[in-house]
């Protein structure tokens, strides 16, 4: 799928969640985590593999740590905007947050192989 339709399908998905949060902010929240990005990544690793199903494998297994990451990105926004933090101070908290659990173990284990 060329980058162009991509663009336009994501921007066409984002204004559809800004329409439908005028109606149902649950909707919008639950419309707006969809895995969108997820099967067109997995489609290009699949058509550039030889039909071995590792890499596709491996990468589906690495998203599970992305999902934890948002979800304590989203944790954190939650919290902070309940709180009535400042925006910008809200979402770099959920930046580190999501940075923190998708990054941390590794260069933990890094470090601790190397100490």
């Amino acid at each position: 799928m060329p980058t162009t339709y991509r663009i336009l399908i994501g921007c066409g998905l984002i204004t559809a969640v800004a329409l439908i949060s005028d109606r149902s902010r649950t909707m919008a929240g639950i419309l707006g985590t969809a895995p969108i990005n997820i099967p067109i990544i997995l489609w290009i690793i699949w058509s550039k593999s030889t039909s071995d199903y590792t890499d596709i494998e491996l990468t589906s297994r690495s998203m599970l740590l992305g999902i934890a990451s948002t979800a304590c990105f989203i944790a954190v926004c939650w919290y902070g905007f309940g709180r009535r933090w400042p925006f910008a101070l809200t979402m770099g908290a959920g930046y580190l947050a999501w940075a923190i659990v998708a990054f941390g173990p590794t260069l933990v284990r890094r470090l601790v192989e190397r100490g």
